[in-house]
């Protein structure tokens, strides 16, 4: 049985963090739509109220930035989020999953929904699904960019809308091994380049 490395959340609970080869195991037991879903929660990091927010304002992506403008919309995401209005800067495979999800019209189910298909494909990939939940797109994201880009503190804060020192206590998983720092950099390929 495979057991990711996990984070404990503000409200005290952990939270799974995928390795890119993990990722992989889980979404080879998912649908095509919720391998679209996930890679969008996945490559932009958003939290799911902002990605559903999103997913009705396609004008917020700018490819030629390779980008997501993101405003202040009252009552979206934490309360206690230092950046309301930020940019979400993309990786190759971010602005790909942009460009899928919309292209597909595949849409949010409920969260409930989304967690379950998650769970489900984690069982099927022999995955201790304790953690596993759809928070975890949003953990590994950051966490990847966090291991792949350790320099770019400030730049990943920006992107996540949390200050340093929330990002570095909540998001950043300790265990990834030198190889899983290679496949993130091969996921993030193109991150802050444009």
């Amino acid at each position: 049985m495979i057991v990711p490395l996990s984070v404990t959340s503000k409200t005290g609970k952990k939270v799974a963090v995928l390795t890119p080869k993990e990722k992989n195991l889980i979404w080879n037991e998912l649908n095509a739509t919720y391998q679209i879903r996930g890679d969008l929660l996945l490559y932009t990091s958003m939290r799911i109220a902002e990605a559903q927010h999103f997913a009705k304002h396609p004008e917020y992506f700018r490819k030629e930035n390779c980008a997501i403008f993101l405003p202040t919309v009252p009552g979206l995401g934490k309360l206690r989020c230092l950046t309301k209005q930020r940019t979400v800067t993309l990786s190759d495979k971010g602005v790909k999953a942009v460009e899928e999800f919309f292209s597909h019209k595949v849409g949010f189910a409920a969260y409930q929904n989304m967690e379950q298909a998650f769970i489900l494909a984690a069982k099927k990939a022999d995955f201790d699904t304790s953690f596993i939940t759809t928070k975890m797109l949003r953990k590994t994201g950051v966490s990847w960019h966090l291991a792949a880009y350790p320099n770019q503190q400030s730049q990943i804060s920006r992107m996540a809308g949390h200050d340093v020192n929330t990002m570095n206590k909540y998001y950043l998983a300790d265990g990834f091994r030198k190889e899983d720092k290679k496949d993130m950099l091969e996921e993030l390929k193109g991150w802050g380049e444009a």
